[in-house]
């Protein structure tokens, strides 16, 4: 996965999910040494399959390619938070 791949088109819902995920407080919640690590983690809790199932989401696999990339948290969330005003916006149309 290259690290300018676009985010997996995700629902409203998910998008919600995946922010909550990216919330800074969690920090430590996770085993791993970057903070995404806790947003897989937490999604993780929420059922969602990690890298370690057979199949993973596109959602994973895309999270750990912007962790390779160097991606992190608060830019992520900034991109999350922005797609979301989005999608609540052209609803609202």
């Amino acid at each position: 996965m290259a690290p300018d791949d676009p985010l997996p088109a995700l629902s409203l819902a998910e998008l919600e999910t995946l922010l909550a995920a990216l919330d800074p407080r969690l920090d430590g919640f996770g085993e791993g040494e970057s903070c995404l690590d806790d947003a897989v983690a937490y999604l993780a809790r929420l059922g969602i399959p990690t890298m370690a199932s057979e199949d993973p989401p596109a959602l994973i696999l895309w999270l750990e390619g912007w962790r390779t990339a160097g991606g992190d948290r608060r830019t992520l969330r900034l991109m999350v938070t922005t797609l979301l005003a989005q999608q609540r916006g052209s609803q609202a149309s």
